[in-house]
């Protein structure tokens, strides 16, 4: 009698959830496939990341090594797709239904977007490229999500993509010495207190176009959020590699001094420690303490002049209210499937729009622009509704960056273009709109199950004449659904 107490107050806390059990080998092998598939499928991705078609169609290629291998590269993205796209038709009944949600959205920008590329582009060969490279993203979403139990490799995955993003920022950030410098870029304002050095990416580095400071910043802010995160959790050894991770990229983004990136991060940070509930109170009353103690040194005077570099504050964070008002115009030309993608880059002579809003309506018009706002407004819901309005008790499945980093993203979507295209900040976020919409899948699945396991419980209840039968969710929930149903 005791251990059934002790067993449903576990339950009610959600420390259970599953019954011990034998691994089934078979079971094993198809998830550690699925795994192996997914980490592969997007280091594929990852590997057509700041290339393009164009290498391929320099006078060098094939004879030129530097332009052979970008050229190669060039089409690892369509090749992933091209993968993915039989993975999805071996599990067309699983993949079905997530066309028929958010991932059908996404599918549908994608598809308008690359038929107009196609019919409607004056350049179609590079606006098609591009295209295919958007659509395979979407196409290794829905491959990865189409099985019984996606959790545990998604899991994965996003590790996968912070160590990418903190990979990335080590890299910038020590070669500074030779892409930046004190007071680079002519014009800005660094106030002393705040940094001495800035850096000015450009130029080519072995073949490949040097990143931005906004990129820089992008790669900076996520790795920095993704070590907030986690260095509260795990063992010590993995909280010290977590804070060093989250210290070194902070001060990368500072360097970066992209403005955009910069308020993006503040505003997820606070975010990210919201989501801890347990210590909401400790962390209100230590920010107090530090933005006492900042007032006091002056900071927050320096900080507007590197925030706003001219001691001017601009609303817009990007200063390309012109080119948002040639890319209204380039809407009007074809509203409702828009022009292709790269359509900015193409009419109007290699700009960027630096509006993510505004470049997918450009791109896929307003049928496949609203339907990519519309997939994201979901996902928005779903974290919303999992990790604050009502949190599930196993926190190793809400992990605090995944709102952290959504919401970062969709904030620096006011003057990038992010979401939009085939970008870096979109191959770093698409994994949290998968782990979302599958963690919401088998919640419903796990609650639905415990009620008909309930009521077909209570029903022999009565015909037994017991008085009250609580139903054990025991064997009945996914092994990573551990605790899921209970919530506070």
């Amino acid at each position: 009698m005791d251990r059934m107490i002790v067993r449903k107050r576990d339950q009610r806390m959600g420390l259970r959830g599953t019954a011990p059990s034998i691994p089934d080998p078979g079971l094993y092998r198809g998830a550690r496939k699925n795994t192996l598939l997914a980490l592969g499928l997007w280091a594929m991705l990852w590997a057509g990341y700041n290339t393009s078609n164009a290498y391929v169609r320099s006078p060098g290629f094939p004879l030129n090594t530097t332009d052979l291998i970008h050229g190669v590269r060039a089409f690892f993205p369509i090749l992933a797709g091209w993968i993915a796209f039989l993975v999805v038709l071996a599990r067309a009944n699983r993949a079905m239904r997530w066309i028929m949600g958010p991932l059908g959205l996404f599918l549908l920008y994608a598809v308008i977007g690359l038929v107009s590329s196609f019919v409607l582009s004056i350049d179609p060969i590079d606006s098609v490229y591009w295209g295919a490279n958007y659509l395979s993203i979407v196409l290794v979403m829905l491959a990865i999500a189409s099985v019984d139990d996606a959790l545990p490799d998604l899991s994965k995955l996003l590790v996968f993509n912070w160590i990418v993003s903190t990979a990335l920022t080590f890299t910038l950030l020590g070669a500074l010495p030779f892409l930046g410098g004190p007071g680079a870029g002519e014009g800005d304002v660094y106030s002393e207190t705040v940094v001495r050095h800035s850096y000015n990416g450009g130029g080519m580095i072995m073949g490949m176009a040097g990143a931005r400071n906004t990129g820089f910043g992008r790669y900076a802010a996520i790795a920095a959020l993704a070590g907030l995160a986690k260095l509260r959790t795990g063992t010590r050894s993995h909280r010290i590699i977590w804070g060093a991770i989250f210290v070194i990229a902070t001060y990368a983004l500072i360097l970066s001094n992209g403005r955009t990136e910069v308020f993006s991060f503040i505003v997820s940070a606070f975010l990210v420690m919201y989501a801890d509930k347990s210590k909401r109170v400790i962390y209100f009353i230590a920010g107090i303490g530090v933005a006492i103690l900042l007032g006091l040194r002056g900071f927050y005077s320096a900080f507007f002049e590197y925030f706003t570099r001219t001691g001017h504050l601009d609303i817009t964070m990007t200063g390309r209210t012109d080119t948002w008002q040639q890319g209204l115009e380039l809407i009007n030309k074809s509203p409702w499937v828009g022009l292709g993608f790269q359509a900015d880059r193409i009419y109007l002579r290699l700009q960027h729009m630096h509006n993510a809003f505004l470049s997918a309506l450009v791109q896929s018009g307003f049928i496949g622009g609203c339907a990519l706002f519309l997939g994201l407004a979901i996902i928005g819901y779903l974290i919303a509704r999992y990790f604050f309005l009502h949190p599930l008790r196993n926190k190793s499945l809400i992990p605090a960056e995944i709102p952290g980093i959504f919401v970062f993203v969709i904030v620096s979507s006011i003057a990038e273009s992010t979401f939009a295209y085939f970008s870096a900040a979109w191959l770093l976020s698409a994994p949290i709109i998968i782990y979302v919409l599958v963690l919401h899948q088998q919640v419903r699945q796990a609650s639905a199950i415990l009620a008909k396991e309930k009521g077909k419980k209570l029903m022999y209840g009565r015909r037994l004449g017991w008085r009250k039968v609580t139903p054990e969710p025991e064997g009945i929930l996914p092994p990573t659904l551990d605790g899921l149903p209970h919530r506070r």
